[in-house]
């Protein structure tokens, strides 16, 4: 499979995924937060659409590695989900209540946007606008391996608060 449509179809994946996860859900559900003081649902798909809405590919260049070498240590770092992070500031969530319809659009409005950006880029370049903690600057089909991955480790902290709440 060509490796835009293998990214492409794991990009859709996961956000059929999220578009699942939070379809049943009333708003309330989706505002209600964790005793332990964490993101409310909706807080974390605003997480989610806030760290997917685009690559660092203004700037590229070809070079001589695999364009996927660090996919390995991308899935590694995000689906340790007994490891935890604290988000970069830009994409912290910045509302205290949302609305279930809403976040519904956006995530489709996200999905399609980043699998009609896919669809004519060459993914084998390397993205020089920005460097990956740790991993140092990666390809935009790495890039697009950080969106997909990131986000189902979301989908699973988002199914933890389903069943801590019993929904």
């Amino acid at each position: 499979m060509e490796i835009n449509q293998q990214i492409s179809k794991e990009i859709t994946e996961v956000f059929d995924q999220l578009k699942g996860i939070i379809q049943d859900l009333s708003d309330e559900q989706i505002n209600q937060k964790p005793a332990d003081g964490g993101w409310s649902i909706g807080q974390i798909v605003e997480h989610i659409l806030r760290s997917s809405s685009g690559i660092p590919d203004q700037k590229v260049q070809t070079y001589n590695r695999a364009f996927d070498e660090q996919v390995p240590a991308i899935r590694s770092l995000f689906m340790d989900l007994n490891s935890k992070f604290e988000a970069d500031k830009s994409l912290l969530p910045r509302q205290e209540s949302y609305v279930k319809d809403d976040l519904l659009e956006r995530v489709l409005a996200r999905k399609t946007k980043l699998v009609l950006d896919i669809k004519d880029k060459d993914l084998t370049l390397l993205c020089m606008d920005m460097e990956f903690p740790k991993l140092g600057y990666l390809t935009r089909f790495e890039w697009l391996t950080v969106i997909a991955t990131h986000s189902k480790r979301h989908c699973y902290q988002i199914e933890g608060v389903r069943g801590n709440f019993g929904y």
